[in-house]
């Protein structure tokens, strides 16, 4: 990509649209990009396979509770 201009230097159409749409999205504020670490990302809870540490952290990210205790305590009353 040339940074002075917004032009691709491809020979291949469908990316030069691709690149131009982005572009013009991020430019419109339509579309804004932010960087995620992957500690952050709650899709990886997924799509990888997860120690305990990371898998109670991916519960937490999603608001998930163990509620076996409350149901217990119903149970009882």
């Amino acid at each position: 990509m040339i940074k002075e201009s917004p032009k691709l230097v491809t020979k291949l159409k469908h990316i030069d649209i691709k690149q131009h749409w982005l572009r013009e999205k991020v430019e419109g504020g339509e579309i804004d990009i932010k960087w995620i670490s992957t500690i952050e990302q709650a899709a990886d809870g997924l799509t990888k396979p997860l120690s305990v540490q990371k898998h109670n952290a991916f519960l937490k990210q999603l608001s998930i509770q163990d509620i076996v205790d409350t149901i217990e305590r119903l149970e009882r009353k």
